[in-house]
């Protein structure tokens, strides 16, 4: 009797065992065959016209509005068209391979800790057609972890580029062109900072002077192109007085005139830092002093004096 006992209590911890593995078994290795065609969702990339990313307490929104992709919170500014369009053409691609892991306590290992992951939620027509989470890529970056809104199963997803949607900073996203100038239509040049007004004017034959005196090729062509391509170092989600002082200032006349100021707003900073205005945008730059010393000349410096 007592030997049956013993039988009888082996196999019952033999029973305990086999499911405390099946309960608590780490899965992260195993990979559990799925349709290679199946999505979390489906999509038709032309008609998506809003896209939603969530990421550490902060959410950005894109829309489609005619003829591009502006960020409409939490600001309203362009967005880099490319970006979205590589955005779009991952969700289009993308495929499930396999299951990863369906153990919950392996979220972190796959990027889904509450301060990692993200949430993609996709709209077309103005609706929402689905959601779903992103976490780590892979050492390829050509494929990342997902899952869906509810539920443990995580998937691997080919095909599917993560840094298409997480960049460093949701400002990343905006189209860091402000404005283009073409020189040909440049008619006149007037800079103003400490020491310095004068105004750089064209000729007839497209050469600049100030005053009698020939610009320098070399320093109007870095101008030039400057304005033609005018690009900012970053942005800066602020306003600023009216009344603010610009240390340096040009005003552009082409096809209209534009007013570019930079408002010293750092006085430790190595380089220093300025707030960039521009006419006929509402959104302030950010740009440090070296940006503005290739941009704004001294009589000087135009001339090509040493």
């Amino acid at each position: 009797m007592k030997k049956n006992n013993i039988y009888i209590l082996g196999l019952i911890l033999v029973v305990l065992a086999v499911a405390a593995y099946f309960v608590n078994r780490d899965t992260s290795g195993e990979k559990k065959t799925v349709k290679v065609s199946e999505k979390l969702f489906t999509i038709d990339s032309a008609s998506v016209d809003k896209l939603e990313i969530e990421r550490n307490g902060k959410k950005l929104v894109l829309e489609k509005k005619p003829g591009m992709w502006i960020e409409t919170s939490p600001v309203q500014y362009p967005v880099n068209q490319s970006d979205v369009a590589n955005a779009l053409m991952s969700l289009k691609k993308y495929k499930l391979s396999s299951i990863v892991s369906d153990n919950p306590s392996n979220k972190n290992a796959f990027g889904f800790a509450d301060t990692n992951f993200a949430k993609i939620s996709v709209y077309q027509g103005g609706n929402l057609v689905g959601s779903f989470l992103l976490g780590n890529p892979t050492a390829g970056q050509l494929q990342a972890y997902v899952k869906k809104t509810e539920g443990n199963e995580i998937y691997l997803a080919e095909e599917f580029t993560h840094n298409y949607f997480i960049k460093q900073d949701l400002m990343d996203w905006r189209d860091k062109q402000i404005t283009s100038i073409p020189r040909g239509t440049i008619k006149s040049i007037d800079v103003n900072f400490a020491g310095e007004n004068y105004t750089v004017l064209p000729d007839t034959t497209g050469k600049f002077y100030i005053g009698k005196d020939t610009v320098s090729n070399s320093v109007a062509d870095g101008v030039f192109n400057m304005l033609q391509n005018l690009n900012t170092q970053g942005f800066r989600d602020t306003t600023v007085a009216l009344d603010a002082k610009a240390e340096y200032s040009l005003k552009v006349t082409g096809k209209n005139v534009t007013d570019i100021k930079f408002i010293r707003y750092t006085a430790i900073e190595n380089p220093k830092k300025y707030l960039l205005q521009v006419t006929g945008v509402n959104q302030v730059f950010e740009v440090d002093e070296n940006f503005v010393k290739m941009l704004v000349k001294s009589k000087k410096e135009f001339l090509g004096a040493k």
